[in-house]
Formats: structure tokens, C-alpha cells, sequence
């Protein structure tokens, strides 16, 4: 009976050990807005998401996503952008939310400005993994903040 419970216990150890770890990807993104319909408008114009989906009548949340048509998006699979309606005088979260990662920083900015984003100070360059990353800090016009970061062309990822 020992090693029954021995070989039980052994065995039961090594799975717990061989348990690989869960894959994890970025599925969404949520921001608040006093007029989601209004504020979908807006990343739309700067930022070429399409909508895919909407809750509610009038519309409490809207569903965004990537691609170069509005089917095209709903078959995508990039993480989605959700924009869900903000309780009546519930604070704005100062937290950067969002994180975009553009070809030309200087263009997505004018596009950001001419659809109602406000810059919070100017383009900076900072040394991520010592590597010149230009940065710009923006708010939306429901007032989420955004983060616009543009890599030099060679890379694909943040050099941590």
C-alpha cells in the first residue's frame, strides 16, 4: 500500500512539474466614453480601426478592430478596441491606456490633432533597451490617454 501511495504521490509531482504554462496574447483594449458613437468616429479617423460590433440601443459599447474593410476587421484577428459608455460623472483614468505603434509618428499625430486629440507635450525621444524610440502622449476626446510610440523600421518589437 506504501508504494502504491509513493508511486501515486510521484506521479501526481511530476505532472504538477510538466504543466506547461498557458499562452497569453493581448485580446482587447477598454476605454471609457461619454459618447461611444462619437468617440469610435474619432478612432476611426485617426487610427483606421472599423467597427465590428455594438451593444446596446443606443449604444452602450462598440466593438473596434483592424482592417482595411469592415469585414475584413470582423475576420481579423487583431485585439479588439472597446469603447464602453462611462457612468454619468465617473472619473477620467489618467493611466495611459492604449499603446499604439505607428510608421510615422508626425502623420499620426496631424491625424490625431485633426480628429479632436490633444497632445500632451511634444514628440520625445527615449532610449528604451538603448534604442531611440519616439514617443508622443496624446488624449482622446472623451479623455483617455494614448500613447503613440514609432520604432525605428529594423525593429518589430520593443528592445527590452
Amino acid at each position: 500500500m506504501r508504494r502504491a501511495i509513493t508511486a501515486v504521490l510521484g506521479i501526481t509531482a511530476a505532472a504538477w512539474l510538466n504543466v506547461a504554462p498557458a499562452e497569453v496574447t493581448v485580446m482587447a483594449v477598454r476605454l471609457g466614453a461619454n459618447d461611444v458613437t462619437q468617440l469610435a468616429k474619432f478612432y476611426e479617423t485617426a487610427f483606421g480601426l472599423k467597427e465590428i460590433d455594438r451593444v446596446g440601443q443606443p449604444a452602450t459599447e462598440i466593438i473596434m478592430r483592424y482592417g482595411a474593410t469592415v469585414a475584413d476587421a470582423k475576420a481579423g484577428s487583431s485585439p479588439e478596441f472597446l469603447l464602453q459608455k462611462r457612468e454619468a460623472g465617473a472619473a477620467k483614468d489618467p493611466m495611459h491606456h492604449a499603446i499604439f505603434r505607428v510608421s510615422d509618428i508626425a502623420a499620426t499625430v496631424a491625424a490625431a490633432k485633426a480628429a479632436g486629440a490633444k497632445m500632451e507635450g511634444d514628440v520625445a525621444t527615449v532610449p528604451i533597451g538603448g534604442t531611440p524610440i519616439k514617443i508622443a502622449m496624446l488624449v482622446d476626446p472623451d479623455g483617455n490617454a494614448l500613447e503613440i510610440m514609432e520604432l525605428p523600421k529594423d525593429l518589430t518589437h520593443l528592445p527590452h
